[in-house]
């Protein structure tokens, strides 16, 4: 089964997003924060990481940065979540290495569109 790690502050955001996930057949975990994200993504080594941008102690350009210096985690596909739609901060967020960006709120079939991409061929190596 594959594992998606969901980093969301806001609860009912990330209980709906794990819940979509979780009756899609997906392990879920979950962090309400960067610092949490970074450690459980350390210690899980997700499938996939779906990550809101503006949280509290790290936002998610900080974790998405840690991330993809991190050698074990680097090439973990990284989902980035915003209510921020500006070009300026999508491009921001492809600017830091993401793989894609969704901007909230979003639909169920979106979330399962994106995750499919690369949950079908997430033989990402360590």
């Amino acid at each position: 089964m594959k594992t998606i790690l969901v980093v969301e502050d806001n609860d009912m955001m990330r209980e709906n997003t794990s819940e979509i996930l979780q009756l899609s057949n997906y392990a879920v975990v979950s962090a309400t924060n960067g610092r949490q994200g970074l450690e459980l993504a350390l210690d899980e080594h997700p499938d996939l990481i779906i990550c809101d941008i503006m949280m509290p102690e790290m936002d998610g350009l900080e974790l998405l940065r840690k991330v993809r210096r991190t050698d074990s985690i680097k090439k973990t596909p990284f989902v980035l979540v915003s209510a921020r739609a500006e070009k300026s901060d999508i491009i921001e967020g492809f600017d830091h290495g993401a793989n894609e960006y969704l901007t909230k709120p979003f639909e169920g079939d979106e979330l399962l569109r994106v995750v499919g991409k690369y949950m079908h061929n997430s033989a990402h190596p360590a």
